[in-house]
């Protein structure tokens, strides 16, 4: 499994982890509506993966996985 976890530049409360071997989103949402920062450190944790080693990425629209991701433009 490769994993990233993908900061909205224009919202950057908003983030998603992301497959990167599958292609899907698996955990999106803002820190104050979703606190999505503990759902994804958790989903992580469940794995024996360490957040800090999941790279992070800002991303705008122009990204290719940008659509994918359902982020506020």
């Amino acid at each position: 499994m490769k994993f990233v976890i993908y900061v909205n530049e224009n919202f950057e409360e908003e983030k998603a982890l992301f497959d990167l071997e599958k292609k899907e989103v698996l955990l999106q949402g803002d820190y104050y509506h979703d606190k999505i920062d503990a759902k994804i450190e958790g989903y992580l944790l469940a794995l024996n993966i360490d957040s800090d080693d999941v790279a992070h990425e800002e991303v705008d629209a122009s990204h290719e996985h940008f659509k994918l991701l359902d982020f506020y433009e």
